[in-house]
């Protein structure tokens, strides 16, 4: 047999000749025999938690009795040095997203903390209903501690006018009465609203109307009910009915 003689800086390193674990550096080396007639090994790996794996080839195969000497030199991965964030955020309750991840909702003293930042630059994302959603890039140092102050404005919607034909009509938006018409609603979320104009003795006007920053205008022609009784007959059947009535009472007379 021969052997191959491993020489590490770091004690407890771990060896592998292919993927194969051969045992760990002491004292700064590790022997590891081989048969000269068996299958040569290609590469050689070392490595250890804290530290870059070091990966080497094997270019000779010891004979009877030889030490092939191998030296390698692990470095140090310098520990990361985390920082944290802290989130000034009004209003409260706001959904937060950090690089894309769900980082949770404000809570309400205002103030959502992200630890463990990888120092670099990430992305944050904060969204409420009713209001803007703002996005920031910011640059984040190791063992940094920074302060950011987000303050989302709300989303700006123009108001709904409503008028009618005849007026007086009563408007209701979400199924909820805001008065009679004409009638100008104010502070209405933006997007998609039901609106419905009613009056006795016609029938309902109803609407999907959206708000935009512009605002929209509603006119609402009411339609009468269809009154019952003779109001319900044609023109020929009331002719007729007057004439029989005339001949009746020229008749008596």
């Amino acid at each position: 047999m021969g052997t191959y003689r491993i020489h590490c800086n770091v004690d407890g390193a771990k060896v592998f000749f292919n993927s194969d674990f051969k045992g760990e550096i002491a004292e700064g080396i590790l022997d590891v025999p081989v048969y000269v007639t068996g299958t040569p090994y290609q590469i050689f790996t070392i490595e250890k938690e804290g530290y870059k794996t070091y990966t080497g080839s094997i270019t000779s195969v010891p004979v009877r009795g030889q030490v092939i000497h191998i030296y390698a030199r692990l470095s140090a991965i310098p520990p990361v040095e985390y920082g944290t964030l802290h989130l000034l955020i009004s209003p409260p309750l706001a959904t937060v997203f950090y690089d894309g991840a769900d980082a949770g909702a404000v809570p309400p003293n205002g103030i959502l903390i992200i630890r463990d930042v990888v120092p670099g630059n990430h992305m944050i994302q904060v969204s409420k209903e009713g209001y803007i959603t703002k996005n920031l890039e910011l640059f984040v140092g190791g063992n940094e501690l920074k302060k950011v102050p987000i303050t989302l404005e709300k989303t700006v919607a123009g108001p709904l006018a409503v008028s009618s034909e005849p007026p007086g009509a009563t408007v209701y938006l979400n199924g909820k009465m805001e008065g009679t018409t004409p009638l100008t609603i104010t502070s209405i979320a933006p997007g998609e609203h039901t609106l419905m104009v009613a009056m006795e003795g016609y029938s309902d006007f109803t609407q999907t109307v959206t708000i935009t920053a512009e605002g929209n205008t509603v006119s609402a022609a009411l339609v009468p009910l269809k009154a019952s009784g003779s109001a319900g007959l044609s023109p020929l059947v009331l002719l007729g009915a007057l004439t029989a009535c005339a001949f009746l009472v020229l008749r008596r007379r």
